[in-house]
């Protein structure tokens, strides 16, 4: 994969959230771990839910006409 330098990327860059990968069942050591994958995947989850929320927020707004004064 090709990272463009910050420097290249255009001034309105704002890529969409990527949504975390879910665990197989079978990842799972059933030992209790703390913190358990799944509550990782499940922490994880909810901040790209935030995440996608802001973004989509942002897009809406990009998208809007501009109010007239």
């Amino acid at each position: 994969m090709t990272m463009n330098p910050p420097e290249a990327l255009p001034e309105n860059h704002d890529p969409k959230p990527e949504a975390p990968i879910e665990p197989p069942l079978e990842a799972c050591c059933t030992s209790g771990c703390y913190p358990c994958i799944f509550d990782v995947y499940t922490e994880e989850l909810q901040q790209y839910r935030l995440d996608l929320a802001a973004w989509q927020a942002r897009q809406s707004g990009a998208t809007a006409a501009p109010e007239s004064i």
